[in-house]
Protein backbone atom coordinates (compact mmCIF):
# COMPACT_ATOMS: atom_id res chain seq x y z
CA UNK A 1 0.00 0.00 0.00
CA UNK A 2 2.80 2.42 0.87
CA UNK A 3 4.47 1.62 -2.45
CA UNK A 4 1.23 2.38 -4.32
CA UNK A 5 0.83 5.63 -2.42
CA UNK A 6 4.42 6.54 -3.25
CA UNK A 7 3.78 5.94 -6.96
CA UNK A 8 0.60 8.01 -6.82
CA UNK A 9 2.44 10.86 -5.10
CA UNK A 10 5.23 10.80 -7.66
CA UNK A 11 2.70 10.79 -10.50
CA UNK A 12 0.89 13.74 -8.93
CA UNK A 13 4.10 15.68 -8.49
CA UNK A 14 5.14 14.96 -12.06
CA UNK A 15 1.78 16.15 -13.40
CA UNK A 16 2.03 19.27 -11.28
CA UNK A 17 5.57 19.88 -12.48
CA UNK A 18 4.47 19.64 -16.10
CA UNK A 19 1.45 21.90 -15.72
CA UNK A 20 2.08 24.47 -13.00
CA UNK A 21 5.33 26.01 -14.31
CA UNK A 22 3.50 27.17 -17.43
CA UNK A 23 0.84 28.87 -15.33
CA UNK A 24 3.14 30.26 -12.68
CA UNK A 25 6.26 31.55 -14.32
CA UNK A 26 6.06 31.19 -18.10
CA UNK A 27 3.65 34.09 -18.66
CA UNK A 28 4.54 35.61 -21.99
CA UNK A 29 4.17 39.34 -22.61
CA UNK A 30 3.36 40.95 -25.95
CA UNK A 31 1.97 44.21 -27.32
CA UNK A 32 -1.22 44.36 -29.40
CA UNK A 33 -2.33 47.30 -31.53
CA UNK A 34 -5.78 48.28 -32.67
CA UNK A 35 -4.16 49.33 -35.96
CA UNK A 36 -0.67 48.23 -36.99
CA UNK A 37 -0.87 50.16 -40.27
CA UNK A 38 -2.72 53.39 -39.48
CA UNK A 39 -3.51 55.74 -42.34
CA UNK A 40 -1.52 58.98 -42.33
CA UNK A 41 -3.38 62.29 -42.66
CA UNK A 42 -1.52 65.52 -43.37
CA UNK A 43 -3.68 67.43 -40.91
CA UNK A 44 -3.35 65.28 -37.76
CA UNK A 45 -0.96 62.42 -38.59
CA UNK A 46 -1.91 58.88 -37.59
CA UNK A 47 -3.40 57.31 -34.50
CA UNK A 48 -3.55 53.89 -32.93
CA UNK A 49 -3.91 52.27 -29.53
CA UNK A 50 -1.67 49.61 -28.05
CA UNK A 51 -2.55 47.21 -25.24
CA UNK A 52 -0.85 44.32 -23.51
CA UNK A 53 -1.26 40.62 -23.92
CA UNK A 54 0.01 38.59 -20.98
CA UNK A 55 -0.23 34.89 -20.33
CA UNK A 56 -0.72 32.05 -22.81
CA UNK A 57 -3.77 32.83 -24.95
CA UNK A 58 -3.18 35.15 -27.89
CA UNK A 59 -4.33 37.89 -28.40
CA UNK A 60 -5.30 38.53 -24.74
CA UNK A 61 -5.38 36.42 -21.61
CA UNK A 62 -4.38 37.94 -18.28
CA UNK A 63 -3.72 41.41 -16.87
CA UNK A 64 -0.28 42.84 -16.14
CA UNK A 65 0.26 45.61 -13.62
CA UNK A 66 1.83 48.79 -14.98
CA UNK A 67 4.32 48.96 -12.12
CA UNK A 68 5.91 45.75 -13.41
CA UNK A 69 6.99 47.49 -16.62
CA UNK A 70 10.57 48.74 -16.62
CA UNK A 71 10.22 50.05 -20.18
CA UNK A 72 7.26 51.24 -22.24
CA UNK A 73 8.09 53.56 -25.12
CA UNK A 74 7.55 54.41 -28.76
CA UNK A 75 10.61 54.83 -30.97
CA UNK A 76 10.52 56.41 -34.44
CA UNK A 77 12.71 56.14 -37.50
CA UNK A 78 15.00 58.96 -36.38
CA UNK A 79 15.75 56.74 -33.37
CA UNK A 80 13.99 59.24 -31.12
CA UNK A 81 11.91 57.65 -28.42
CA UNK A 82 9.14 58.79 -26.13
CA UNK A 83 8.15 57.14 -22.88
CA UNK A 84 4.51 56.10 -22.82
CA UNK A 85 2.18 56.28 -19.85
CA UNK A 86 0.18 53.04 -19.61
CA UNK A 87 -3.58 53.35 -19.63
CA UNK A 88 -5.53 52.61 -16.47
CA UNK A 89 -7.55 49.64 -17.76
CA UNK A 90 -6.78 45.97 -17.26
CA UNK A 91 -4.91 45.63 -20.55
CA UNK A 92 -3.23 49.05 -20.14
CA UNK A 93 -4.69 50.37 -23.42
CA UNK A 94 -2.66 53.41 -24.45
CA UNK A 95 -3.41 55.85 -27.32
CA UNK A 96 -0.50 56.90 -29.52
CA UNK A 97 -0.33 59.81 -31.97
CA UNK A 98 2.24 59.52 -34.76
CA UNK A 99 3.16 62.75 -36.52
CA UNK A 100 5.04 61.47 -39.58
CA UNK A 101 4.88 58.55 -42.00
CA UNK A 102 7.38 55.80 -41.27
CA UNK A 103 8.15 52.85 -39.06
CA UNK A 104 7.58 53.00 -35.32
CA UNK A 105 8.36 50.41 -32.67
CA UNK A 106 6.44 50.25 -29.43
CA UNK A 107 8.53 48.35 -26.90
CA UNK A 108 8.25 47.10 -23.35
CA UNK A 109 10.23 45.17 -20.78
CA UNK A 110 8.98 43.46 -17.63
CA UNK A 111 10.94 43.64 -14.42
CA UNK A 112 13.26 40.61 -14.18
CA UNK A 113 12.87 38.20 -11.31
CA UNK A 114 13.17 34.73 -9.84
CA UNK A 115 10.66 31.93 -9.55
CA UNK A 116 11.05 28.74 -7.51
CA UNK A 117 8.87 25.66 -7.30
CA UNK A 118 9.67 23.24 -4.47
CA UNK A 119 8.21 20.45 -2.33
CA UNK A 120 7.52 21.01 1.36
CA UNK A 121 5.88 18.27 3.46
CA UNK A 122 4.69 16.47 0.33
CA UNK A 123 3.08 19.57 -1.17
CA UNK A 124 4.17 21.58 -4.19
CA UNK A 125 4.90 25.18 -3.18
CA UNK A 126 5.74 28.30 -5.16
CA UNK A 127 8.02 31.18 -4.31
CA UNK A 128 8.18 34.36 -6.39
CA UNK A 129 11.82 34.72 -5.50
CA UNK A 130 15.15 32.86 -5.50
CA UNK A 131 15.54 29.30 -4.25
CA UNK A 132 18.04 30.35 -1.59
CA UNK A 133 17.49 28.36 1.62
CA UNK A 134 14.71 26.19 0.17
CA UNK A 135 14.82 22.39 0.07
CA UNK A 136 13.14 20.01 -2.34
CA UNK A 137 13.55 22.44 -5.24
CA UNK A 138 11.96 21.26 -8.50
CA UNK A 139 12.49 24.38 -10.60
CA UNK A 140 14.49 27.52 -10.00
CA UNK A 141 14.41 30.21 -12.70
CA UNK A 142 15.64 33.71 -13.35
CA UNK A 143 13.55 35.32 -16.11
CA UNK A 144 13.62 38.36 -18.38
CA UNK A 145 10.82 39.24 -20.83
CA UNK A 146 10.73 41.76 -23.67
CA UNK A 147 8.09 42.81 -26.20
CA UNK A 148 7.99 44.87 -29.37
CA UNK A 149 5.21 45.88 -31.80
CA UNK A 150 5.90 47.13 -35.33
CA UNK A 151 3.69 50.01 -36.50
CA UNK A 152 3.91 51.02 -40.17
CA UNK A 153 2.44 54.47 -40.81
CA UNK A 154 1.41 55.46 -44.32
CA UNK A 155 3.18 54.55 -47.54
CA UNK A 156 6.81 54.28 -46.51
CA UNK A 157 10.09 52.68 -47.55
CA UNK A 158 11.51 53.29 -44.08
CA UNK A 159 13.76 50.44 -42.89
CA UNK A 160 13.86 51.38 -39.22
CA UNK A 161 12.49 47.92 -38.41
CA UNK A 162 16.07 46.67 -39.00
CA UNK A 163 17.36 48.75 -36.07
CA UNK A 164 17.87 46.92 -32.74
CA UNK A 165 16.46 48.65 -29.67
CA UNK A 166 19.02 47.05 -27.34
CA UNK A 167 16.95 44.46 -25.50
CA UNK A 168 18.73 41.45 -24.03
CA UNK A 169 16.78 39.31 -26.52
CA UNK A 170 15.31 40.90 -29.62
CA UNK A 171 13.61 39.77 -32.82
CA UNK A 172 14.49 41.73 -35.97
CA UNK A 173 12.31 41.31 -39.10
CA UNK A 174 14.33 41.45 -42.31
CA UNK A 175 11.35 42.75 -44.33
CA UNK A 176 8.53 45.10 -43.46
CA UNK A 177 5.70 42.66 -42.61
CA UNK A 178 3.12 45.26 -43.64
CA UNK A 179 4.24 44.77 -47.24
CA UNK A 180 4.01 40.97 -47.18
CA UNK A 181 1.06 38.87 -48.23
CA UNK A 182 -0.21 35.39 -47.42
CA UNK A 183 2.24 32.81 -48.78
CA UNK A 184 5.29 35.08 -48.50
CA UNK A 185 8.26 34.27 -46.30
CA UNK A 186 9.46 36.54 -43.50
CA UNK A 187 13.13 36.30 -42.58
CA UNK A 188 13.98 36.93 -38.94
CA UNK A 189 17.15 37.64 -37.02
CA UNK A 190 17.28 37.01 -33.28
CA UNK A 191 19.83 38.87 -31.16
CA UNK A 192 21.10 38.00 -27.70
CA UNK A 193 23.23 40.66 -26.02
CA UNK A 194 23.37 42.36 -29.42
CA UNK A 195 24.89 39.33 -31.12
CA UNK A 196 23.31 36.62 -33.31
CA UNK A 197 21.34 34.26 -31.07
CA UNK A 198 22.39 30.77 -32.11
CA UNK A 199 19.89 27.92 -31.86
CA UNK A 200 17.11 29.84 -30.16
CA UNK A 201 13.60 28.43 -30.36
CA UNK A 202 11.23 30.57 -32.42
CA UNK A 203 7.45 30.23 -32.52
CA UNK A 204 4.84 32.11 -34.56
CA UNK A 205 1.08 32.32 -34.67
CA UNK A 206 -1.66 34.54 -36.02
CA UNK A 207 -4.84 35.86 -34.47
CA UNK A 208 -7.59 33.25 -34.71
CA UNK A 209 -5.35 30.21 -35.06
CA UNK A 210 -6.03 29.00 -31.53
CA UNK A 211 -7.64 30.13 -28.30
CA UNK A 212 -5.17 28.05 -26.29
CA UNK A 213 -1.38 28.01 -25.83
CA UNK A 214 -0.69 26.83 -29.39
CA UNK A 215 1.49 28.25 -32.15
CA UNK A 216 1.00 27.80 -35.88
CA UNK A 217 4.73 27.61 -36.59
CA UNK A 218 7.77 26.33 -34.72
CA UNK A 219 11.36 26.64 -35.86
CA UNK A 220 14.77 27.72 -34.59
CA UNK A 221 17.65 30.01 -35.46
CA UNK A 222 20.79 28.81 -37.21
CA UNK A 223 24.40 29.55 -36.33
CA UNK A 224 23.94 33.11 -37.64
CA UNK A 225 20.85 33.76 -35.55
CA UNK A 226 18.61 33.61 -38.63
CA UNK A 227 15.36 31.79 -39.35
CA UNK A 228 12.28 32.27 -41.50
CA UNK A 229 8.56 31.69 -41.26
CA UNK A 230 5.92 31.47 -43.93
CA UNK A 231 3.00 33.83 -43.65
CA UNK A 232 0.12 31.37 -43.45
CA UNK A 233 -2.67 33.86 -42.88
CA UNK A 234 -3.44 37.55 -43.08
CA UNK A 235 -4.01 39.62 -39.95
CA UNK A 236 -2.10 40.20 -36.70
CA UNK A 237 0.87 37.93 -35.92
CA UNK A 238 2.86 37.10 -32.80
CA UNK A 239 6.48 35.86 -32.95
CA UNK A 240 8.22 34.49 -29.86
CA UNK A 241 11.91 33.77 -29.33
CA UNK A 242 12.77 31.68 -26.30
CA UNK A 243 15.80 30.16 -24.62
CA UNK A 244 16.74 28.56 -21.32
CA UNK A 245 20.33 28.13 -20.22
CA UNK A 246 22.15 26.91 -17.09
CA UNK A 247 22.63 29.50 -14.38
CA UNK A 248 26.18 30.86 -14.05
CA UNK A 249 28.25 30.11 -10.95
CA UNK A 250 27.38 33.43 -9.28
CA UNK A 251 23.65 32.56 -9.35
CA UNK A 252 23.84 28.86 -8.44
CA UNK A 253 22.40 29.48 -4.97
CA UNK A 254 19.47 31.48 -6.42
CA UNK A 255 18.38 29.56 -9.51
CA UNK A 256 19.20 26.68 -11.81
CA UNK A 257 18.25 28.19 -15.15
CA UNK A 258 18.06 31.51 -16.93
CA UNK A 259 14.97 32.02 -19.10
CA UNK A 260 14.78 34.78 -21.71
CA UNK A 261 11.85 35.54 -24.01
CA UNK A 262 11.14 38.22 -26.61
CA UNK A 263 8.06 38.84 -28.72
CA UNK A 264 7.36 40.73 -31.92
CA UNK A 265 3.88 41.62 -33.13
CA UNK A 266 2.76 43.05 -36.48
CA UNK A 267 0.02 42.75 -39.07
CA UNK A 268 -0.04 41.32 -42.57
CA UNK A 269 -2.81 42.62 -44.83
Amino acid sequence: MKRIQSHVLRAFLLATFLFVPQVAFAHLVWINATDYTPTFHERFGARTKVYFGYGHKYPVHDFIKSERLTEFRCTGSENKWKDLKPGSGGFLATPIELKKPGIYMVSAAVEPGFYTMYIDKGKVCHNIGPMTGLEGVITGLYHERYAKALISVGETDDTFYLTPLGHKVEIIPMQNPAKLRTGDFLDLKVLFDGKPARYFKVYATYSGFSTDDDFAYATGTNAKGMTRIRILHHGPWLIKADIKMPAPAELKDKCRQLHYTATLTFEVE
